[in-house]
């Protein structure tokens, strides 16, 4: 594949490679599999003529002759982001539509978000300027999302970092704080013994399996099985389910509990309960990198009053926020 032309794409998978150090690191942030990174990377450096990295013991590190190529990546890649500013300033005068790519988990706001955010950019710049086009991608993994944020391939993100488990920053990634407290609740099939309580202990729920979304950070696992032990039991995980269709009929059947967003809504068999002292927390923050193509301010007011349309798309969830809820701050 010597003929291969280096692409700018491939200029982002050499930056990635050194600044996580790692192929499997690189390949989450890129939003790639291991076999192929290594197979574009390996291409890359056939195409250079010689090796940008070599294996060390704390994974792969550039080469000498990796560093004079990382350098220029580096300056490309900075010239071309500040070009993509220009680009997006010059769209608002041409007519086109300023186009912006955003994230989160798979759940109910990024729906409320972005006719919010297309309202607030024709309101902010007037009717005649060009509209906002929208495009979303979710993914039940924070670390994920940063990823995109950091590769480029989204201008930003609604990250929900779980506490006590957070995923760190990333660098060149901005990141405010939103919402600093979600509590994770509990779904349980209608019929379910404690489905009448207000208010679940999670120790009552030691007999239960459980099911968990296995593209969640950690496995979904690692957040629950610490605030289980901690109520003196192991969970028994016995489901591992990605798709919110499947996730839903087996907890509605009665056959495993799972944990759910605190947005999430009531009824067709299934009913969402808060957990008593809220073992299970998380936070939700915006991930944007500079320049963009719209104002970080812009979206995070767009974020905010999304996010207060769906407090009570359940009856428990109004009376936790009237106790315990509130928005962070602008940074």
């Amino acid at each position: 594949m010597a003929g291969m032309e280096l692409e700018f794409r491939h200029l982002r998978i050499v930056i990635a490679v050194a600044d996580e150090g790692s192929i499997t690191k690189a390949a989450a942030a890129l939003g790639l599999s291991q076999p192929s990174l290594t197979s574009q990377l390996q291409r890359i450096e056939r195409t250079m003529g010689a090796p940008l990295f070599e294996r060390a013991r704390t994974g792969v590190v550039p080469t000498s002759f990796g560093r004079t190529v990382l350098a220029r990546a580096r300056s490309v890649v900075t010239e071309m982001a500040d070009l993509r500013g220009e680009a997006s300033a010059h769209a608002a005068t041409d007519g086109r539509p300023v186009e912006v790519r955003i994230g989160g988990r798979p759940s109910p706001l990024l729906s409320v978000v972005v006719p919010r955010l297309v309202a607030a950019h024709a309101a902010e710049r007037g009717p005649d300027a060009p509209p906002l086009s929208v495009q979303v991608h979710t993914d039940p993994s924070a670390a994920a999302l940063q990823g995109r944020v950091r590769a480029g391939r989204l201008d930003a993100a609604v990250l929900s970092d779980v506490i006590g488990f957070e995923i760190g920053p990333a660098e060149g990634v901005r990141r405010d704080l939103v919402v600093p407290v979600e509590p994770e609740f509990v779904a349980l099939a209608e019929r379910h013994p404690l489905a009448d309580r207000a208010m679940i202990d999670l120790a009552d729920l030691a007999g239960e399996n459980w099911m968990i979304d296995p593209q969640e950070d950690h496995g979904g696992l690692g957040p629950l099985r610490a605030a289980c032990r901690a109520a003196g039991f192991e969970p028994r995980i016995t489901h591992e389910i990605s798709d919110s269709t499947s996730a839903r009929e087996f907890v509605v059947s009665g056959q495993c509990v799972s944990l759910a967003q605190a947005t999430s809504s009531e009824g067709r068999g299934l009913v969402i309960r808060p957990l008593r002292g809220d073992p299970i927390r998380n936070r939700l923050e915006l991930a944007w990198k500079e320049p963009g193509p719209i104002d970080p301010a812009v979206l995070r007011a767009a974020v905010l009053d999304g996010y207060a349309s769906l407090i009570d798309r359940n009856p428990s969830y109004p009376r936790w926020w009237a106790r315990h809820g509130g928005f962070a701050a602008a940074g």
